[in-house]
C-alpha cells in the first residue's frame, strides 16, 4: 500500500485521499502506510477515550514527521458536543480542522446503501466542505 500511495502521489495526482480503517498500525516508526502523508486528519468520536485516541495517534504522526494533524469531531449532537470538541481537545493539545455534526440523514443513507440525495444532509455537506477549506489554507499557508 505504501509503494501504490507513493507513486500515486509522485506520479499521478496532486491529491490523494485516501480512509483508512481505525487503528494505529498505519503509523509503524517504518514508515508505515501514511509515509507520504501531508496531512492527516483523525476522526474522533464526542468521547474522551477518543480525544485521547487522537492525541496518542497525533503523537506518533509527529514522531514520522508528518507535518499537519488535525482531529475532526464527528457525531456531534449540537451545540453541546461541538462545545465538548473543543473542551476536550483543546485540554489534549488536539487542534480541529472541524466538527460534523450528527445528521439523521447519513444514518439512514448508510443502513439503506444509498449515498446522500440532493437536499439530505446538508449540515454534514456543509461542515465537510469547511474541513476541506481549512485543510486547503494550512496547506497554502505552511506552504
Amino acid at each position: 500500500m505504501r509503494s501504490l500511495l507513493g507513486a500515486a502521489i509522485e506520479e499521478e495526482a496532486d491529491v490523494t485521499l485516501v480512509d483508512m480503517e481505525a487503528g494505529l498500525e498505519h503509523l509503524s516508526r517504518s514508515g508505515g502506510t501514511l509515509a507520504y502523508a501531508d496531512v492527516l486528519l483523525v476522526v474522533m468520536e464526542p468521547s474522551r477515550k477518543s480525544i485521547l485516541t487522537a492525541a496518542r495517534t497525533i503523537a506518533l504522526a509527529d514522531e514520522l514527521g508528518i507535518p499537519r494533524v488535525y482531529g475532526v469531531g464527528n457525531k456531534a449532537r449540537l451545540p453541546e458536543d461541538a462545545e465538548f470538541f473543543e473542551q476536550v481537545a483543546g485540554e489534549y493539545k488536539v487542534p480541529l480542522a472541524g466538527i460534523v455534526p450528527h445528521d439523521a440523514d447519513v444514518v439512514e443513507a448508510d443502513r439503506r446503501g444509498h449515498v446522500l440525495t440532493e437536499g439530505r444532509g446538508e449540515p454534514v455537506k456543509e461542515a465537510v466542505r469547511a474541513i476541506i477549506e481549512f485543510v486547503d489554507r494550512s496547506l497554502v499557508t505552511s506552504g
